[in-house]
């Protein structure tokens, strides 16, 4: 049985003074670190989507009821996504030497 690979696209916004070329560099970064991050291209939107899941599940508990054994699949794949997409950013923006303020990479599906 073939998976398909559910499409998206990265875009870098409000990266205010980087040329064309350096945004589409810090984009490529970003989306081959998230990939390394989750397993493979395949493996980004499906753990997106869990991630927006097991938030929605959990965004009504107190922190300690968060805490509980119960949650941990949850904490555990909102984890796993906030890793990666840290990773990524840093990868993305570290070569650029500068501070980037608000510049933040959206994900589209």
């Amino acid at each position: 049985m073939s998976q398909t690979t559910q499409p998206y696209t990265i875009k870098m916004v409000n990266a205010i003074g980087l040329s064309a070329a350096e945004r589409s560099a810090a984009e490529l970064r970003f989306r081959m670190a998230l990939e390394s991050s989750v397993g493979g291209r395949e493996f980004v939107v499906p753990t997106l989507q869990a991630c927006m899941l097991a938030r929605s599940l959990v965004s009504h508990l107190s922190p300690e009821e968060l805490a509980h054994a119960d949650h941990d699949a949850e904490r555990e794949v909102i984890a796993l996504w906030e890793n990666a997409e840290d990773q990524a950013v840093l990868s993305a923006l570290k070569p650029l030497n500068r501070d980037m303020g608000e510049a933040r990479f959206e994900i589209n599906t």
